[in-house]
């Protein structure tokens, strides 16, 4: 049995190789990371026909380039929702300088409680959060987005890097840390490495659509 599998993995990485990043194999584990989701309804999804994968040496696989298409149909071609949570007006007007070039919806707040409000009222792609904020610090704005959004990602950011609000915040699963003052060339390529998540709207119809075909 361990040579079957060590030889399925290194004909999937051959082939990975071969066809490219687009057409890439992914498993069940890899699309519940790359869609944010649970793994549980990820295979419920792809049982129930909702996700177009198939499987292979029995088990579930769907190159990135379906899921892609298939995560472009249900997002809708939306833009990007960033919201970045900081006091300093310039710090606004720079990341909508840096995104909205990008194809990205960017909201500014400036208090941790209006951070809070607005991810009660949707889903945000990516969070740029500020751990000093005039209200309360980061790391508590930071919890509270936590459990509203289990699964928020969220981007830690500061001019104090030895703060101890850093590993507090840090503690809460930050994805990334940026220290100030931030390049813009840094802002894009986070936003560029993060795929749209679902719509709120979206997760709640899968859901309900796959738990009703158990």
């Amino acid at each position: 049995m361990a040579m079957r599998e060590k030889s399925w993995a290194s004909l999937l990485a051959a082939f990975n190789e071969e066809t490219g990043a687009d057409e890439r194999m992914m498993d069940v584990e890899d699309i519940a990371r790359y869609l944010n989701l649970h793994i549980m309804t990820v295979y419920r999804m792809l049982q129930s026909g909702l996700l177009p994968g198939r499987k292979v040496g029995g088990r579930w696989r769907i190159s990135k380039k379906e899921l892609d298409e298939w995560l472009e149909n249900y997002t809708g071609g939306l833009r990007k929702q960033i919201l970045v949570v900081d006091d300093d007006p310039a710090i606004g007007r720079l990341f909508k300088r840096a995104l909205q070039p990008e194809g990205c919806t960017v909201e500014v707040v400036q208090r941790g409680e209006e951070a809070v409000k607005r991810v009660k009222e949707q889903i945000y792609d990516l969070i740029f959060l500020d751990l000093v904020l005039p209200d309360m610090d980061g790391a508590q704005t930071f919890a509270r987005i936590r459990k509203i959004d289990p699964d928020a990602h969220v981007v830690l950011m500061t001019g104090y890097p030895d703060s101890d609000l850093v590993g507090k915040a840090m503690q809460h699963g930050a994805i990334s840390l940026l220290i100030k003052p931030v390049p813009i060339g840094e802002i894009r390529k986070l936003v560029r490495n993060f795929k749209k998540r679902l719509p709120r709207e979206a997760l709640q119809r899968i859901r309900k659509k796959s738990a009703n075909e158990r």
